[in-house]
């Protein structure tokens, strides 16, 4: 396919985007049970991907199925991509703490020492729970991600597999200066941040998902089609 080509850099026809002819061009990103070997460039091959991929869908051209192992897919549900992202959700803690009172018996100088020290570890302890409880992006970690046209999947050590409908998303926050893509959703979901190479491809294919026609609008996005 002309897609293909074009994204692999197999083409004979003039790309339609700009490239220095002395960058080598990265392999194919392809789903499997292995992710292959990263390219030398990852941050220019996704850039590459997701300009080329938002000129082809304005064009009426989706782009290639990837197939996607693990993760059980719906019908009619195709997967766009697969990748590993540093992955973080924004949360806070409950604020509570353990409260500790010492009891000891002895000469008074003793009891008051032994007074000022609890009283000393249970307000560290306060400090602590109060510092913990306020909202923070946690959880921070690599994570393999997949795109579909139905929802994005993430898998990470602390929260496993996770889907995220692209019907549940409210806030929509892509940044392509620094590589990051945050998301939130409805019915108390945290809020999710995605960083790496791929956040402008992610990017696309959520917008193209909760803003099919008025994305390439979105001044945030407007550089995919330079």
């Amino acid at each position: 396919m002309w897609w293909d080509d074009q994204v692999n850099g197999n083409a004979t026809a003039m790309l339609p985007a700009r490239r220095d002819a002395a960058t080598p061009i990265a392999p194919d990103i392809t789903a499997g049970a292995l992710l292959p070997p990263a390219p030398a460039d990852q941050w220019q091959w996704w850039w590459r991907y997701s300009q080329l991929s938002a000129r082809r869908w304005l064009d009426g051209d989706m782009p290639p199925v990837v197939n996607i192992y693990g993760p059980v897919l719906e019908d009619g549900e195709c997967g766009l991509l697969e990748t590993e992202m540093t992955y973080s959700r924004h949360y806070g803690g409950d604020g509570r703490y353990a409260h500790h009172d010492f009891f000891v018996v002895g000469r008074p100088a003793v009891m008051a020492g032994a007074l000022a020290v609890n009283a000393v570890l249970n307000h560290r302890r306060k400090v602590a729970a109060r510092r913990d409880a306020q909202a923070s992006w946690r959880d921070t970690q690599t994570a393999r991600v997949w795109s579909t046209n139905y929802r994005l999947i993430c898998e990470s050590a602390s929260h496993g597999l996770i889907s995220f409908d692209y019907g549940c998303i409210t806030e929509f926050y892509p940044d392509l200066d620094s590589w990051s893509l945050t998301l939130g959703f409805d019915g108390g979901c945290m809020p999710l941040r995605l960083t790496g190479p791929a956040a402008p491809a992610i990017s696309l294919w959520v917008a193209t998902a909760i803003n099919s026609n008025t994305w390439m609008h979105d001044p945030r996005l407007v550089r995919l089609l330079d």
